[in-house]
C-alpha cells in the first residue's frame, strides 16, 4: 500500500512514555510512522529510546528508510538527499522543540511541522526560548533550497515583516517560523501553556494533549506500604542547577523524614565521582525496582509549584495507589481540583499531612487515596484521542506536500 505523504508523518521526538501513547495512537488514526534512531545528547535524551518496531508501518522505499535509520534530526545538519526523501514520502512531522534540529526541520521540510511543547518553568515562553539559542549551534552548511535562501536574504532587509505578525525575537530561529507561518504549529500539551505565549505562537498553537500509554494506565493499584521512606524524583543533582536547588529544599523541608531519591545522576556521558554526598540518592534503577518502591513506600512527594508542565511520576503514583503529597499551585492541582486532600499549600502542611500517613491516619489516608485518582482524568487516552481528532488530524490531512 502507498499512502499519499500526509498520511505519513515524522515523530522526532523519541520520549519512552510518550511515544507508547502517541505512535500507536497515530497508527490507529491510519498514519504511518517513522521514529528516529538516534537520540539527542544531554538531558534531552535522558528519558529517550531507539525502536524499530514502528518501521513496519511505513511503506516508503526500503533504501530510503534505511537511509533516514543513519540520521540525527536532533543534531545534524540537513543534506539535500536528505530533504529530497523526506519532502517525498512525508507530509507531516511532529518534533521535539530541541535546537538546533528543529532550526534545520524548519530550513527544509515543506510540510506541515507540529513543534511539541510540555511546557517550561514559571513564565518562560516557547517564542523567548529561541534567544538563548547559541548562535554559533546553527551550522549554515544545513541544506535549503535557492528560494529559501532568497527569502531569508529579503527578510535580513525588511525586518519589519516578521514584527508584523507578532514575532518579537530578533533570532534566525523565529525568521525560519516566519517563513513558515502557515505550516507551523506550536502542538501543546497543556492549554496552560497556549496562554502564556507571545502572540505570534499563541496564534499558531493547538491543544494536542498527552495520554498515559496502556503500559501504565493499565496497571493495577498495587500499593501496600511498609517502607516509611519518602518517595521523591530529582535528577541530575550535580549537573544541572534547577535540579540542584530542589533537592536542596527538599532536604532541608522534608529531611527529618526517611526518603528516598530516584532519577538519573548523569548526562550519558562518562560516569563522574558525585559531589553531593547523600546514600539516599539512589540515581538510575530498573524498572523492576521504581515499581517496588511505588508499592511499599509511605507516600510520593512532588514539588512542582509550575503551571505549565508535569513529570509522568506523580501521575504513575496514583496509578499504583501510592499516597501523593503534592504543592499547590501546580498543574496537579488544576487536574485534579483545589479540594484534593494531599495538596499542600506551606512545606509546614506537607510535613503535617506526611506525619499523619506515618502516624497510621487511616481515614486521611483512605481520603486521599479516593480523591486522587481525579487527577488521571484529563490524561485518558480516549479523551486525549478525541482532542487530536479535533485538532492535528484535520491539519496534517490537509499538509501541503
Amino acid at each position: 500500500m502507498n499512502l499519499p505523504a500526509n498520511r505519513r508523518v515524522m515523530w522526532i521526538l523519541n520520549h519512552t512514555t510518550l511515544m507508547d501513547w502517541e505512535v500507536p495512537m497515530l497508527l490507529e488514526q491510519g498514519f504511518e510512522v517513522f521514529v528516529p534512531k538516534h537520540l539527542p545528547q544531554g538531558p534531552n535524551g535522558r528519558t529517550a529510546t531507539v525502536t524499530n518496531k514502528f518501521d513496519a508501518s511505513l511503506s516508503i522505499p526500503p533504501a530510503d528508510l534505511a537511509y533516514l535509520n543513519t540520521l540525527n534530526f536532533y543534531e545534524s545538519p540537513m543534506s539535500k538527499k536528505t530533504a529530497d526523501i523526506i519532502n517525498r514520502h512525508f507530509g507531516n512531522c511532529i518534533c521535539a522543540y530541541i535546537f538546533p534540529g528543529l532550526y534545520y526541520m524548519l530550513q527544509t521540510f515543506r510540510g506541515t511541522i507540529f513543534m511539541r511543547a510540555f511546557g517550561h518553568a514559571s513564565t518562560f515562553d516557547y517564542e523567548s526560548a529561541t534567544d538563548t539559542v547559541p548562535l554559533e549551534s546553527l551550522e549554515k552548511n544545513s541544506y535549503s533550497s535557492t528560494w529559501h535562501r532568497f527569502q531569508i536574504a529579503l527578510l535580513g532587509i525588511h525586518r519589519r515583516w516578521v514584527r508584523r505578525v507578532g514575532i518579537r525575537s530578533k533570532n534566525s530561529i523565529m525568521r525560519e517560523m516566519f517563513l513558515a507561518r502557515n505550516r507551523i504549529y506550536l502542538a501543546a500539551a497543556y492549554r496552560e501553556i497556549i496562554e502564556n505565549e507571545k502572540p505570534f505562537l499563541k496564534s499558531r498553537s493547538l491543544f494536542m494533549p498527552l495520554a498515559l500509554p496502556d503500559s501504565i494506565a493499565s496497571r493495577p493499584q498495587t500499593w501496600r506500604g511498609g517502607d516509611p521512606r519518602i518517595l521523591f524524583v530529582c535528577p541530575n543533582i550535580d549537573q544541572i542547577d534547577y535540579y540542584r536547588r530542589i533537592y536542596q529544599r527538599f532536604v532541608e523541608e522534608l529531611g527529618q523524614f526517611p526518603y528516598c531519591i530516584a532519577g538519573r545522576q548523569d548526562l550519558g556521558g562518562p560516569p563522574t565521582e558525585p559531589t553531593t554526598r547523600d546514600p539516599n540518592i539512589l540515581g538510575f534503577i530498573e524498572r523492576s525496582t521504581y515499581d517496588e518502591l511505588m508499592n511499599s513506600c509511605l507516600c510520593m512527594f512532588y514539588h512542582s509549584q509550575e503551571e505549565r508542565h508535569l513529570h509522568y511520576h506523580p501521575l504513575e503514583a496514583v496509578v499504583a495507589g501510592l499516597p501523593l503529597i503534592f504543592m499547590s499551585g501546580g498543574l496537579l492541582e488544576k487536574c485534579g481540583g483545589s479540594d484534593q486532600p494531599g495538596l499542600c499549600h506551606s512545606y509546614t502542611e506537607a510535613r503535617e499531612k506526611i506525619q499523619r500517613l506515618q502516624n497510621g491516619d487511616s481515614d486521611f489516608r483512605t481520603k486521599l487515596l479516593t480523591a486522587q485518582k481525579q487527577i488521571l482524568k484529563p490524561f485518558e487516552s480516549q479523551y486525549c484521542t478525541s482532542e487530536w481528532k479535533k485538532t492535528f488530524v484535520p491539519i496534517a490531512l490537509e499538509s501541503p506536500l
